[in-house]
């Protein structure tokens, strides 16, 4: 088995997604995803061979990991932060998407074995029963992964595109850990709002659990904005 980071993420509100676009233009925008993701992977990391970058696709559900050479000094904590760098990559895809979609998900750190059809490991089991918990569109850093990732950053906390944040979950307990930012890649405070009104748009529906997600979406994206350095847009300032 590797050992490294493995992410786990889907679409929130995917069920019923026939109903708010077309069929066929859903399923065009996840294989647009898929073969733009899988075709960066293999760019950037072909000639990068002590980084093995895999990821595997269920409908909405990506599963990526990341495991570095066993030689890597702060292997653990730089497998962690490495995979949350290309997770930005597909948070900005997603958003700029014919079909935009808002992802949600858990970060763990273990062993893993990734292939087309199939997902085992400690690491796939813990990331599994973390990926749906956070009450909003966020990815976040469970608890081993988290820790690793603090103790590398405790003497350099800036050195970081994560935003620490304390994570709602289902059951009403909140977490405090590192979160993936969907602004990593924005290239600017214009561009940014852009983002985020398409963030928040695609929570569609009146009910009370949609009004929640969307809510702390838009909480963390407040503190997405600060840790950029940019002016958070009164727009969003009553969410």
């Amino acid at each position: 088995m590797h050992t490294g980071a493995v992410a786990l993420i889907d679409a929130l509100g995917f069920r019923g997604i026939w109903g708010r676009h077309k069929p066929n233009e859903v399923l065009s925008a996840l294989r647009n995803t898929k073969d733009w993701f899988e075709a960066r992977i293999k760019e950037q990391f072909t000639s990068q061979p002590w980084m093995q970058c895999e990821v595997a696709f269920l409908s909405d559900t990506i599963a990526v990991s990341m495991a570095l050479a066993e030689s890597t000094k702060n292997r653990e904590a730089l497998s962690v932060l490495y995979l949350t760098d290309v997770i930005s990559w597909v948070l900005d895809r997603v958003l700029r998407s014919s079909v935009p979609l808002a992802y949600r998900g858990a970060i763990a750190l273990g062993s893993y074995e990734v292939s087309p059809h199939f997902l085992i490991g400690q690491a796939i089991d813990e990331a599994a029963s973390a990926h749906e918990l956070a009450q909003g569109a966020l990815i976040w850093l469970t608890p081993e992964a988290r820790d690793e990732v603090a103790l590398w950053l405790k003497d350099q906390p800036k050195n970081t595109h994560l935003v620490k944040f304390d994570v709602p979950l289902k059951g009403g307990n909140t977490f405090n850990t590192y979160t993936v930012s969907p602004l990593e890649q924005a290239g600017g405070e214009a561009d940014a709002i852009v983002l985020t009104r398409t963030l928040l748009g695609t929570f569609s529906g009146s009910g009370m659990d949609i009004a929640i997600k969307r809510q702390n979406t838009a909480r963390h994206m407040r503190d997405c904005y600060a840790w950029r350095n940019f002016n958070f847009p009164a727009e969003f300032s009553t969410l």
